[in-house]
């Protein structure tokens, strides 16, 4: 039994999908962004504070 995908069509729907869901990831991945840095500035300052 061989069996054909069309890449394109799958490619499409993934497009699809995504495409739906990136505005409503996007705050997240702010947020996370925004608190990684934060905890670097932080981290780094403690650092120095330290010396």
């Amino acid at each position: 039994m061989s069996f054909n995908v069309d890449m394109g069509e799958v490619y499409q729907q993934f497009a699809n999908v995504f495409g739906s869901m990136t505005p409503l990831l996007w705050p997240f991945i702010g947020a996370l962004l925004a608190l990684f840095v934060f905890g670097g500035l932080i981290t780094i300052f403690r650092h120095y504070a330290s010396k």
